[in-house]
């Protein structure tokens, strides 16, 4: 007896054996043991995932001689002329050798015969978006309403193609793709039912390489027995794949880890010995770098190996090459020299990578890591692979206090005559400096006052500061607020509502809208709001609900708010701030045209002060 592909000889038979579509057998089996039927069916999905296996067992699930049922027999001679192809009434027909209308046509005309053997007369067209627009509009009327002896089955790869007047008449299922891991477990049942000795990552190679569709996964199945010599090991599956051995990019990932230009080019070179294709190469290394990630975000989901290299590595590290790695796969195939193209994209990893942004290793504060594992003491390892994972994980530098000077001694500079805008211009002229903080009214200090000297050209504009300044803290040292008091009069409760929403705990959108609100009426445990019609979208009942939250849990009562809407709100906290903020711009921006210093550039270099970039340095909520 002739060989028989396993593409054919484990093809299901029935919905049970299905492997990966639950959501369409469980549909139908439940329509055939409720018959509840429809007269056509439309099958979609990527090649190889079952479409026209699901249309073979349904015809044989409707003409099985024991009757209609989910579970047909499958030896009664119907279904074994249909699991065979020789069945008299499933009519098989390939659109895409019969697009003519006249094919269709003919195909139509024996709609109106009764079956011959069978209970139903089943038309299966595969890949159907090839028919014409014209086979398209012959088969319409009778798609819409065949008779009763007649059940229509669609298949195709592209249901984009089709038009919406097929579409609308036919019971659609899209058929999904299978993980590859998924399909290793399928294959690892088939290998041991023929009795070959497999290795289970061989498997899922093989799955990956399918990409989804069960028919190529035993395809190259058959392809890897004949290869191996009726033995599927990882090393032949990878070399007739031409895929790329994990421990070969485990080797580059800690080159670029040790962030050594030279050792990351000499690890490509000694990777290269043993890799079919650079893409290939780069393909595999984005997956590690993938897994990389995960780890971080998962700790604890991988092996050894990948958890020691995600402790090596940064979160911030990882990210970046992946994008790096992505991006340049598309300059890769366009490269004249593919080898060249990839020691470029590793060596923009690794000397473009910003040291003055990602934490260095063992300062990775602020990112989900997993705990370093315990260094392994097997002397099996792998010596370039271990030689960095087995490094005990630095201890992370002490945090470095802020510096800040003491405000009872602050540092006080020597500065020209004219005011803060003199003492700004005095320390552009000095960039190395840090910027003094803002003090309040010091003593003079005895020096010899030198006259300001402008530099030569005015590369950029002074940084402008009020004359009137105000003494600042710093976040840490910032007092509380004070109690809030009630207001005693109508004209005070606007200013009431903006010192009210400074403590209350609010954020986000929540915050936008009490602050372009306007408090208009305060009963005991309803508030009512007056807001614009412009805001009016940002209002729902879930923000209003945290805002009542936010004001129950300062006033420790139960406050409900109910929201006016009006064309304009009136003084709410918002506009008083821009207001405000208004006032401060324009007295900057009349200090520094009194500012004799400014005047002495502006008559100088007949220069003029750019009002637009004028900020003042106080800031109003």
């Amino acid at each position: 007896m002739s060989y028989q592909v396993l593409a054919r000889k484990y093809r299901p038979r029935t919905f049970d054996e299905l492997v990966g579509q639950e959501h369409v057998s469980r549909a139908l089996m439940h329509a055939l043991d409720q018959d509840r039927l429809h007269h056509a069916y439309l099958f979609t999905g990527t090649r190889g995932v079952g479409k026209t296996t699901i249309a073979r067992i349904l015809s044989r699930c409707l003409n099985c001689e024991q009757g209609v049922s989910a579970r047909p027999c499958g030896v009664c001679p119907t279904c074994v002329e249909i699991g065979e192809g020789r069945f008299v009434d499933l009519i098989e027909v390939d659109a895409a050798s019969r697009t003519k209308v006249e094919d269709t046509r003919e195909l139509l005309d024996n709609v109106q015969y009764a079956p011959t053997r069978g209970r139903y007369k089943v038309y299966l067209i595969d890949e159907v978006h090839m028919l014409s627009a014209h086979s398209f509009n012959a088969l319409l009327k009778t798609l819409e309403e065949p008779p009763p002896h007649v059940k229509f089955l669609l298949a195709t790869t592209d249901p984009q193609k089709l038009p919406v007047t097929v579409l609308s008449r036919c019971l659609q299922f899209s058929l999904k793709a299978l993980p590859a891991e998924q399909i290793a477990g399928h294959l690892q049942a088939l290998l041991d039912k023929e009795m070959i000795r497999y290795e289970a990552p061989a498997l899922l190679a093989l799955g990956k390489a399918a990409q989804g569709s069960m028919r190529d996964a035993l395809s190259l199945t058959d392809q890897a027995i004949a290869f191996g010599s009726e033995q599927l090991s990882s090393e032949a599956v990878n070399a007739m794949l031409g895929t790329v051995d994990r421990n070969h990019v485990l080797t580059l990932l800690v080159a670029l880890a040790e962030q050594e230009p030279a050792g990351v080019l000499q690890a490509l070179a000694t990777v290269s010995e043993h890799c079919p294709g650079e893409l290939a190469l780069l393909d595999e290394l984005i997956s590690q770098l993938h897994q990389l990630a995960v780890c971080q975000a998962v700790p604890g989901s991988h092996d050894e190996t990948i958890t020691q290299l995600a402790a090596a590595l940064s979160a911030e590290q990882v990210q970046l090459y992946y994008d790096v790695a992505v991006r340049g796969r598309r300059d890769l195939q366009d490269a004249p020299d593919s080898r060249a193209a990839l020691e470029m994209l590793l060596l923009r990893m690794v000397l473009f990578t910003p040291k003055g942004v990602l934490p260095t290793r063992g300062e990775h504060a602020g990112a989900k890591k997993p705990e370093a594992a315990t260094p392994s003491a097997q002397a099996g390892g792998k010596p370039d692979l271990r030689a960095l994972l087995d490094r005990p994980a630095a201890a992370p530098a002490p945090p470095t206090p802020p510096t800040s000077q003491p405000a009872a001694s602050p540092v006080v500079e020597s500065v020209p005559q004219g005011g803060a805008t003199s003492a700004a211009l005095a320390q552009v002229e000095r960039p190395g400096r840090e910027e003094p903080s803002q003090q309040t009214a010091p003593e003079p200090v005895p020096s010899e006052p030198e006259p300001p000297q402008p530099e030569p050209e005015p590369t950029a504009e002074p940084v402008p500061e009020p004359v009137a300044e105000r003494p600042t803290q710093s976040a840490a040292e910032e007092p509380p607020l004070a109690p809030l008091q009630e207001p005693t009069s109508e004209s005070e409760v606007a200013t009431w509502w903006a010192a009210l929403l400074l403590r209350l705990d609010l954020d986000g959108t929540v915050r936008n809208i009490a602050r372009n609100a306007v408090l208009v009426s305060r009963e005991d445990t309803v508030w009512t709001l007056r807001i614009s019609t412009g805001h009016e979208v940002l209002v729902n009942r879930e923000r209003l609900d945290e805002l009542s939250g936010a004001l129950e849990n300062y006033f420790q009562r139960r406050i409900q708010i109910q929201v006016d809407y009006e064309r304009r709100a009136g003084d709410t906290p918002e506009a008083m701030a821009e207001a405000r903020r208004q006032e401060l711009l324009v007295d900057a921006t009349r200090t520094l045209h009194e500012d004799p210093v400014v005047q002495q550039l502006v008559s100088t270099f007949d220069g003029r002060l750019d009002e637009g970039s004028v900020t003042p340095k106080e800031t109003v909520e």
